[in-house]
């Protein structure tokens, strides 16, 4: 959703209920976290619509390892989700 021209919470908005999952990742193709997106206007819209599914964390640089990635991504979460 980085890409596109809209903001990702309203596309979230516009979208929802018609998704059951949510891929949670950075436009720099790293976990959340690691870039600039802030995940706290997305949890907002995420709550706002009654999204209560998983967000996963869908990488596709790994330079940082599997280890690091899940632990700093999971931080980062819980923190903005909290």
């Amino acid at each position: 959703m980085c890409s596109e021209s809209k903001p990702i919470p309203q596309i979230i908005d516009e979208s929802f209920p018609h998704f059951a999952h949510f891929h949670a990742n950075d436009k720099n193709l790293k976990g959340p976290g690691f870039g600039d997106v802030d995940f706290k206007p997305i949890a907002a819209a995420l709550k706002q619509v009654g999204y209560n599914g998983y967000v996963s964390v869908e990488v596709f640089n790994f330079d940082e390892g599997p280890e690091v990635i899940a632990s700093r991504s999971l931080q980062y979460l819980q923190t903005t989700f909290a």
